[in-house]
């Protein structure tokens, strides 16, 4: 099991720990209830952040057999909704977050490049406040991106599988909660990200940004814009960076 703490915080038992408060999206009623009380309390976050961790799909490892794959997982479970909270709490505007369909759909196909990071406060539960993502997208897809991005016409970028020797990665996604950006979280979470990406040595990378904040991560990460993707009336950057 994989443990991860703050210097001046007590060690935390990850997968059990993080997710002890999540419930089980099977019933969605109750995780309604449980996203709407992490968006109200995200609103009472500062910077008084005792203790950040992280979890990701390698620290479940619980897959299951055809017909259910992951879907039977409990853990698993779990680990999406939280990532849809993080979602949710990075992204104030609607039009920019992400569907809960297409997340548990990229998240079954390609789970391991998923990282949910937490914080916990005085007398609180866990709560999950920012998340990367990202996975092996398919060189007709890339193509599109590097030189026809008016074609796109939505977000998704459908997994494929891993090519070891210099795969094609999409970026799926690189935030945290606004009122914790330049806090104790960010940098981990961007070091963190950038290591995952480097260890797949990708021949290249595309992702869509839908703020400053991800164009600048994008250009951090070598790529350039190479037009725009219009959802509802907003214009998202296509990047693209080749290696």
């Amino acid at each position: 099991m994989m443990y991860m703490s703050n210097p001046n915080s007590e060690m935390v038992k990850v997968s059990d720990e993080l997710l002890k408060a999540v419930p089980d999206f099977t019933s969605w009623q109750e995780a309604a209830i449980w996203l709407q009380q992490g968006q109200l309390a995200a609103k009472q976050w500062t910077s008084d952040v005792l203790v950040d961790a992280q979890i990701t799909s390698l620290q479940i490892n619980e897959r299951t057999e055809f017909p259910f794959g992951l879907y039977a997982s409990e853990k698993w479970r779990k680990f999406v909704l939280a990532t849809f909270l993080a979602d949710l709490i990075c992204y104030s505007n609607p039009v920019d977050q992400v569907s809960f369909e297409r997340l548990i759909f990229v998240m079954h196909s390609f789970s391991q490049g998923f990282r949910t990071w937490w914080i916990k406060l005085p007398n609180q539960n866990w709560w999950p406040v920012g998340y990367t993502g990202w996975y092996p997208m398919l060189e007709t897809a890339f193509e599109t991106f590097k030189n026809n991005p008016e074609k796109l016409t939505s977000r998704m970028v459908v997994p494929t599988q891993l090519n070891k020797e210099k795969p094609l990665l999409y970026l799926f996604n690189c935030s945290v909660a606004p009122q914790l950006k330049q806090k104790i979280l960010t940098k981990p979470l961007m070091s963190a990200f950038a290591q995952d990406i480097s260890k797949q040595n990708p021949k290249a990378l595309a992702c869509i940004t839908v703020s400053d904040d991800g164009s600048r991560v994008a250009k951090r990460f070598g790529m350039t814009c190479r037009g725009y993707l219009t959802i509802d009336g907003c214009a998202e950057g296509v990047f693209v960076g080749e290696n």
